[in-house]
C-alpha cells in the first residue's frame, strides 16, 4: 500500500471516528461513500450564485478541514481559482472545548493548536509524486521540487476564509502545515494525515484575469504592511504583494467590543485572558515575490492585519460606517 493510499484510508477513518464519537457508528465502506458525497455537495454548493457581498473570483474550490483530514475535489480545471476553507472540526462542533485547550500551555500530551487548520497549496514538479513528497516530509528531507503557493488561513466558523491564485495544469498537494515547524513532530497535522492530492487539468474555458483590487497590501523587507488606501465596509478585494525574499503569513482579525488593537497585537495564550479578536482568515503563506488575493466582506469596527503578531509587523485598520 502506498503512502497516498494509506493516507486516504486514514483521512476517511478520521471522519468515521468523528461520527462514531457522536454515537453513530458508520462502517468503513459507508464512510468512503460519505467522503465522495461530501466532495460532490461542496462542489455543488460552490457553483450556486452567491450574494454580491460573498461572491468570489474565478472557480471556487471548497475545502473542508477537520481533525485530521481535508475534503476537496480530486480534479479541477486550470485557471483562476479561489480556495474557500471551511472549518468542520471541533472548532465548529465544540468551540468552548477548543478555546479552553488553546489557552492551556503546550505539553508532550497537549497541543493547543490541534483544532486550528490552514491550507497550503503545493505544486509538484513534473514526474514527482505525492508519495515522494510525503516520504520526504516523514524523513525530514528538503523538497525543492515542491513549490508552496500558500492558501487561506484559519478563521472562526461558521465563517470561511479564501485565497485566489492562478493554477497551471499539474499535480498538487493540499496540506495543513500547522504544527509542522515545531520540534515536536507529533504536533504536525501533515504527519497526522492532513493532506490530499489535487490534479489540475487543462481547461477549455476562456482565461479569467485576477480581479482589480480595492486595496493593495505590500509586505516590506522587515515584514511591515503598507496599505494603498482605506479598507471600506462591505466586499473588498485585497491584493497582497510580498516584496521580500522570505515567506510571510497575512492574517486579518476583528477586535472584539471592549478590547483594543494594542491589546490584540501583544496578547498571548499564556496571559490567562480570552482572545481579544475574531479571526477573519487571511493567507497561510505569501511566498517570496508572490501576489495573492483575498476577498472579504468587512463590517465596521477596529481590525488588525499582521504578518507576524507584534506592534512592528501589524497595522490597525478602522473600518467606518460610511
Amino acid at each position: 500500500m502506498t503512502a497516498l493510499e494509506t493516507h486516504s484510508r486514514l483521512r476517511c477513518a478520521c471522519e468515521e471516528a468523528s461520527l462514531s464519537r457522536s454515537g453513530v457508528k458508520i462502517p468503513f465502506l459507508a464512510t468512503l461513500k460519505l467522503c465522495s458525497l461530501f466532495a460532490t455537495v461542496a462542489s455543488a454548493q460552490s457553483s450556486r450564485m452567491a450574494p454580491p457581498e460573498e461572491r468570489l473570483p474565478g472557480r471556487v474550490v471548497d475545502v473542508s478541514a477537520g481533525e485530521f483530514f481535508l475534503r476537496a475535489p480530486d480534479t479541477i480545471p486550470a485557471g483562476l481559482t479561489t480556495f474557500r476553507l471551511h472549518q468542520v472540526g471541533e472548532i465548529l462542533t465544540n468551540p468552548a472545548k477548543v478555546r479552553a485547550e488553546n489557552l492551556a500551555p503546550a505539553t508532550p500530551d497537549h497541543d493547543p493548536t490541534r483544532a486550528f487548520h490552514m491550507l497550503w497549496v503545493v505544486r509538484l514538479d513534473a514526474r514527482r509524486t505525492v508519495d515522494e513528497w510525503y516520504r520526504a516530509h516523514v524523513r525530514g528531507e528538503p523538497t525543492p521540487w515542491a513549490i508552496d503557493l500558500g492558501g487561506p488561513a484559519s478563521t472562526d466558523p461558521p465563517r470561511t476564509s479564501n485565497a485566489t491564485m492562478v493554477l497551471e495544469p499539474g499535480t498538487y498537494v493540499l496540506v495543513c502545515h500547522v504544527g509542522s515547524a515545531r520540534a515536536d513532530r507529533n504536533r504536525s497535522h501533515l504527519l497526522k494525515g492532513m493532506f490530499r492530492q489535487l490534479t489540475v487539468v487543462r481547461s477549455t474555458s476562456p482565461l479569467v484575469a485576477l480581479p482589480q483590487p480595492d486595496v493593495v497590501a505590500r509586505i516590506s523587507s522587515d515584514g511591515r504592511i503598507q496599505l494603498s488606501g482605506p479598507v471600506r465596509k462591505g466586499r473588498q478585494v485585497i491584493r497582497v504583494i510580498n516584496e521580500t525574499s522570505r515567506s510571510y503569513e497575512f492574517i486579518m482579525n476583528r477586535v472584539k467590543e471592549g478590547r483594543t488593537a494594542g491589546e490584540l497585537v501583544t496578547w498571548k495564550r499564556t496571559d490567562g485572558t480570552t482572545n481579544p479578536s475574531t479571526r477573519l482568515g487571511g493567507l497561510s503563506d505569501v511566498p517570496p515575490g508572490a501576489t495573492r488575493t483575498i476577498t472579504e466582506a468587512f463590517v465596521p469596527g477596529m481590525h488588525v492585519f499582521w504578518t507576524v503578531r507584534g506592534p512592528a509587523t501589524s497595522v490597525a485598520v478602522n473600518i467606518s460606517e460610511r
